[in-house]
C-alpha cells in the first residue's frame, strides 16, 4: 500500500466559524477588560449610539481616551441587542457589559475576582447626539444629575444647521416658483425620512441632486441606473473633442458625485457643484435629451424629472446657492472636526467664528457669490490637493460666474445664513461665550475630564456601518457571532490574542465559554429578550387597558338605561339622569351636541331637540307647558269656579303664565327646538318686533309685533298677545335650516322655531337670540 502525503487548506465549516465568531466576541471583553486595567487613571469617554437591522434593535457602546503618545484611541466596548430604547433601558445594557467584562476577567484568572473597578466603572464623560433620551442614558451612565450634559456631537450640529439653511433655500425656491404649503405637506414625510425618496414640492432643489445621483450610479443594480452608459458616452465625446474643450471647461467626472446614504444631510451641498456641471450643454443634460429623443427605455419618468430640474432657472438658482454655501464653509467645518485634537481647543474656537461668518453672510450674501468671504477658522487642518480638489475648484468658479448679480440666489443665500445663524446658536449653544464650555470657563480640571472625548460620535455609526455590512453578506445569526465578527475586525482583537503571552491556553478557555453560551438557542433568547419588553410594554398598555376596561363597564350601564322617548318623561330627571340620556344618544351614533351642559335649562333643550328630531310627536307636554319651570316666568295656580281675578295694571296674561311690563322688556329667546321653515323675505321692512313670552308654547311659525298696520302683500289678523298681530306670510314648507338667531333689538331673522322656549334674563331692555 502506498501513501502519499499532501498539504491541504483547511476550511473549517459553517458550525465552526460560528464558533470562532462567538469566541471571538469573549476574546473582546477580555481585550476590553485587560485595556481598562491597564489604564486605570485615564478618563474615558463613553460614546453610544442604537440602529435597528434586520428588525432587531441594536446598542453601539464604545470608550475612548488618549494614549501615552496623546493619540486618541478608540475600542469598542459592546455591541448587543437594545431590549427597550428608553434612557434606562440603555443604561442597563452599559452595566450589564461591563458585568460580562469583569466576569470574563475572573473566568481568564486575570483578576481573581470580579474586580469591583470593572463592575462599577464609570466614564468620565460622554459623547453622543442631541437626543433627550440619549443624554439622559449617558447622565444615567456618568452618575450626574439632569443638567450635567456634556458636549453633543459636532458632526450632527453641522448636519441640523445646514438642513436649517436648505429649508430656507426651499422657503424661497418655492415662492418663485409658486409651490402651496399644500403641496409641499403631501412630501413632508418624504423628505423627513432622510431621503429614501425627495418629494419634488416639498424640496425642488434636492429633488433634483437625489435623481441626478440615483440616474448616474455607476455601481447600482436598478433598472433605471445609467451611470456606466453615461461615463462612457462622457469620455467618448471628450475624446473626440480632445483639444477643442478649454482647460477650464468640466463636464464630465461622474464619480465626483457622493453617494445619498444614511443620514448625513450635507452631501446634498457637497453634490450641488457637480449636479450643476452636468447641467451644461455636452454633459448630463445632452446625454439625457439624446437618450429622450431615442425614447429608451430606462428611467424615463426619472429622465423627465432631472432634465425639467435642469431646465429650470429658479431649480438650478437654489442649487448654485447650495454649492456656495458648501464652498464657503461646509468644507471648512469637516476639516475643524476631523482631527483628534483636544476638544476644548476646537469648538470653543470654532463655533464663535463661525457664527460671526454666518452673520456677515447673512448681511453681504453678494460677497459670498464672488468669493470674497469665507468661512477661515484658526483650527482648521490645511486643505489637500487632490484631482477632486482641482474640479471642484473649476466647478465653483463657473459657478461664481453665472450667480454673479442674481438676486434670487443673493436672497436665498440671506436667508440660509441667517437661518444657520439661528441654528449655530441653538445647537452650539455651551460653546458659545457664556456657554458651559465656552473658551473664558476651561479649567484644567475641565481640560483632563474631557480628554478622551473626540469631537463627534461617528465612531459609533462606523460601527453600525459595518453591522450592515456584515448583514449583507451573512444575513441573520445570532447576536454573539456577528457582535464576534464585527468588534473584533475592528479591534483586531486576533492581534491582541496572539500578543498574549498564554494566548492558546485563555483561546482553549474562551472556547468553554462560548460553548457554554452557545447552548442558549435563539428562540430562547428571544422568549427571554420578549418578557422583559413584555414588562415595559405593559407598563405603557396598563392606562390605556384601565380605560378601556371602564369604557366598556360605562357602555354596559347606559345599554341598560331605558332611553326617553317623550318630553314628558324628561320632566321628572335630574342631574345625572339627565347627563345619562345624552350619553345614551351619543352611543346611539348622534353628533353635533357635547354632553356637558351649562346647566339644567341646557340639557332639557338639547333632549328635547333630540327627541323632536326623532319622531315629531315627542312633544307631548300640554299647550304653555315648556317641560321646564322656575325660569322667570311665574304660573298662575289652577283656576277653579268663582269670580274671575281682576287684571292687575302693568301686568301681561297669556294662558297660565303672567308677568309684567319690564319683564316684557327683559325677555329673550333663549333657544330654537325643532326644525326651522324658510319664509321669504317680506315686500316691505317689519316694523321693531317685542317677542312675547307667550310663545312658550308649541305654535306654527307665527311673528308677533306690536304694531296694527297692515303689511302689503300680507294678511294680518288680531293675535293673543296686548295689541300684537298675527301676520301670516307665505310659507315653503319641508325645508329645513340650521336655527337661526334673532338680532338685537327684536328683529327676527329669516325663519321662526315651531316651538320657542323663552327664558328671563336680568340686564336691560335688550333682546338677544341664543341658538340651541
Amino acid at each position: 500500500m502506498t501513501y502519499v502525503e499532501r498539504t491541504l487548506l483547511y476550511v473549517g465549516g459553517k458550525t465552526h466559524v460560528k464558533e470562532v465568531c462567538a469566541v471571538l466576541n469573549q476574546a473582546h471583553k477580555l481585550q476590553v477588560g485587560v485595556q481598562l486595567l491597564e489604564s486605570p487613571n485615564d478618563s474615558y469617554c463613553y460614546i453610544s449610539d442604537g440602529a435597528e437591522s434586520l428588525q432587531t434593535d441594536y446598542l453601539a457602546q464604545l470608550l475612548s481616551h488618549r494614549d501615552a503618545s496623546g493619540k486618541l484611541q478608540t475600542i469598542a466596548l459592546d455591541l448587543s441587542t437594545l431590549h427597550g430604547k428608553s434612557s434606562e433601558a440603555q443604561c442597563a445594557a452599559f452595566r450589564e457589559s461591563m458585568r460580562a467584562v469583569a466576569e470574563i476577567c475572573r473566568d481568564l484568572n486575570v483578576t481573581t475576582a470580579v474586580e469591583p473597578m470593572l463592575l462599577n466603572f464609570t466614564p468620565s464623560s460622554s459623547m453622543n447626539d442631541r437626543a433627550a433620551p440619549a443624554r439622559k442614558a449617558a447622565r444615567l451612565v456618568r452618575g450626574v444629575a439632569e443638567g450635567e450634559d456634556d458636549p453633543t456631537c459636532a458632526h450632527h450640529g453641522i448636519v441640523n444647521i445646514f438642513e436649517g439653511g436648505r429649508k430656507e433655500i426651499d422657503k424661497v425656491l418655492k415662492a418663485a416658483m409658486n409651490i402651496t404649503e399644500e403641496q409641499s405637506a403631501a412630501d413632508a414625510a418624504k423628505i423627513k425620512n432622510m431621503r429614501t425618496h425627495v418629494g419634488w414640492f416639498s424640496s425642488p432643489s434636492c429633488s433634483l441632486i437625489y435623481q441626478t445621483v440615483k440616474y448616474t450610479a455607476l455601481f447600482s443594480s436598478k433598472g433605471y441606473a445609467v451611470g456606466s452608459k453615461f461615463r462612457q458616452w462622457i469620455l467618448t465625446q471628450l475624446a473626440a473633442q480632445e483639444g477643442d474643450i478649454p482647460g477650464d471647461q468640466l463636464l464630465g467626472s461622474v464619480e465626483d458625485l457622493l453617494a445619498i446614504c444614511g443620514s448625513r444631510d450635507y452631501v446634498f451641498f457637497m453634490n450641488a457643484a457637480v449636479t450643476e456641471r452636468f447641467s451644461q450643454d455636452g454633459s448630463l443634460l445632452t446625454f439625457l435629451e439624446e437618450e429622450d429623443t431615442m425614447g429608451a427605455e430606462a428611467g424615463g419618468k426619472l429622465r423627465k424629472s432631472i432634465l425639467l430640474g435642469f431646465r429650470s432657472d429658479y431649480i438650478m438658482a437654489a442649487v448654485r446657492a447650495m454649492a456656495l454655501i458648501c464652498d464657503s464653509a461646509l468644507w471648512e467645518l469637516l476639516r475643524a472636526i476631523g482631527s483628534d485634537t483636544h476638544i476644548l481647543d476646537i469648538l470653543p474656537v470654532m463655533w464663535p467664528e463661525t457664527l460671526a461668518f454666518f452673520e456677515a453672510a447673512a448681511a453681504a450674501p453678494s460677497k459670498v457669490v464672488d468669493g470674497s468671504l469665507t468661512l477661515s477658522l484658526s483650527v482648521a487642518r490645511e486643505a489637500k490637493v487632490t484631482p477632486r480638489a482641482t474640479r471642484a475648484a473649476i466647478d465653483i468658479a463657473r459657478i461664481r460666474e453665472k450667480a454673479a448679480g442674481d438676486t434670487i440666489i443673493e436672497k436665498m443665500l440671506s436667508s440660509a445664513f441667517t437661518a444657520m445663524a439661528e441654528g449655530t446658536r441653538n445647537h452650539a449653544s455651551e460653546f458659545l461665550p457664556g456657554g458651559n464650555f465656552c473658551s473664558e470657563k476651561i479649567t484644567d480640571e475641565l481640560r483632563q475630564r474631557l480628554s478622551g472625548m473626540p469631537t463627534t460620535s461617528t465612531s459609533a455609526e462606523r460601527t453600525f456601518a459595518l453591522g450592515r455590512d456584515h448583514d449583507q453578506r451573512a444575513g441573520a445569526c445570532r447576536d454573539d457571532t456577528r457582535s464576534g465578527a464585527i468588534l473584533g475586525a475592528m479591534d483586531n482583537t486576533h492581534e491582541f490574542m496572539r500578543g498574549r503571552e498564554k494566548g492558546e491556553e485563555e483561546w482553549r478557555m474562551l472556547r468553554r465559554l462560548a460553548r457554554r453560551g452557545m447552548k442558549e438557542t435563539m428562540a430562547e433568547k428571544r422568549i427571554a429578550a420578549g418578557r422583559v419588553a413584555a414588562t415595559e410594554r405593559n407598563a405603557k398598555l396598563e392606562g390605556h387597558r384601565a380605560k378601556q376596561a371602564a369604557k366598556k363597564k360605562e357602555l354596559a350601564r347606559l345599554e341598560a338605561i331605558p332611553l326617553a322617548t317623550r318630553y314628558s318623561e324628561l320632566k321628572g330627571m335630574v342631574g345625572d339622569e339627565l347627563v345619562d340620556q345624552l350619553r345614551k344618544h351619543k352611543l346611539l351614533g348622534k353628533k353635533g351636541f357635547t354632553v356637558t351642559q351649562p346647566n339644567r335649562e341646557a340639557y332639557f333643550l338639547q333632549l328635547q331637540t333630540l327627541l323632536l328630531e326623532a319622531d315629531p310627536a315627542a312633544n307631548d307636554l300640554e299647550d304653555g307647558d315648556s317641560g321646564i319651570t322656575g325660569r322667570g316666568i311665574r304660573k298662575k295656580s289652577a283656576g277653579g269656579g268663582g269670580k274671575r281675578k281682576k287684571k292687575k295694571k302693568g301686568v301681561i296674561y297669556y294662558m297660565d303664565y303672567e308677568w309684567t311690563q319690564e319683564e316684557e322688556d327683559d325677555f329673550e329667546v333663549s333657544a330654537i327646538v325643532g326644525k326651522v321653515r324658510f319664509l321669504p323675505p317680506l315686500l316691505m321692512p317689519p316694523p321693531p318686533l317685542t317677542p312675547s313670552p307667550a310663545l312658550t308654547h308649541c305654535l306654527p311659525p307665527v311673528r308677533v309685533h306690536a304694531g296694527g298696520c297692515r303689511w302689503q302683500g300680507d294678511v294680518c289678523e288680531p293675535g293673543q298677545g296686548q295689541g300684537g298681530h298675527r301676520p301670516l306670510p307665505r310659507r315653503v314648507e319641508g325645508l329645513p335650516a340650521r336655527p337661526r338667531l334673532v338680532r338685537a333689538g327684536g328683529q327676527p331673522r329669516r325663519g321662526l322655531s315651531q316651538g320657542v322656549r323663552g327664558a328671563r334674563r336680568g340686564g336691560g331692555g335688550s333682546r338677544r337670540g341664543v341658538g340651541a
